[in-house]
């Protein structure tokens, strides 16, 4: 299931609408974890986040592109987050407590222990869900796994905490175009444009859209 992007204005605050699209579908979860599923949606639809972060993150851990339930644990950690927002000092006591378990998952990364690194950029989220350096990595481990409908999931979130994050903008941008969502790599390539004129990648990128709409047009007609 696609979430919609509200990232390209600017606006932060229009992005709040971003956490409360909860719609009901077809899901990647696995039978034997549907269960699971279901109560974790069904606590986090009742305000339940922990215990709904608690189910949903034990899918996440059992079968890392199970993207929806993913998507709904992101969700269910940004309300949570919301509820409580801990003041700057414990942020600042946090990022060092967490210290250790950004070098243990940046050297599992680094080790292409894959899987272990996207669960120990899990548990850092948990703690401080809109950290964009954690946001970021995890990302781009999941794109590196194949995993590009979680990664993408992760960009677009990013994107909502700094609409103007360059890096995530351009990873988004790359990873629509090889998924042919040229809408998206259209906006992403044109938000990078607004922030940077002089952008070379983005003008060409733009120039080979442009192009390749037009070939389309010449097939259709």
């Amino acid at each position: 299931m696609a979430m919609h992007s509200c990232y390209s204005n600017g606006a932060a605050g229009n992005c709040k609408l971003w956490y409360d699209r909860v719609e009901m579908g077809e899901t990647d979860v696995p039978t034997n974890l549907q269960p699971y599923f279901e109560k974790g949606i069904q606590a986090y639809t009742q305000g339940s986040y922990e215990y709904a972060i608690d189910l949903l993150g034990f899918i996440v851990r059992q079968t890392p592109d199970a993207t929806e339930a993913r998507r709904y644990l992101r969700l269910a950690v940004q309300k949570q987050f919301g509820l409580s927002p801990p003041s700057g000092a414990s942020q600042l006591g946090l990022a060092l407590l967490t210290l250790p378990l950004r070098s243990w998952a940046m050297l599992a990364e680094l080790q292409g222990q894959t899987r272990q690194a996207i669960a120990l950029y899990e548990r850092l989220l948990m703690t401080a869900p809109r950290s964009k350096s954690v946001l970021m990595r995890l990302a781009v481990v999941l794109m590196r796994s194949g995993l590009d409908d979680a990664a993408v999931q992760i960009y677009e979130e990013l994107l909502v905490v700094d609409p103007n994050h360059l890096g995530a903008l351009r990873k988004l941008a790359r990873l629509a175009m090889k998924r042919g969502n040229d809408a998206q790599a259209r906006q992403c390539f044109e938000r990078i444009l607004k922030l940077h004129q002089g952008d070379l990648e983005a003008q060409q990128s733009l120039r080979n859209l442009d192009a390749l709409g037009t070939l389309k047009k010449g097939f259709s007609t």
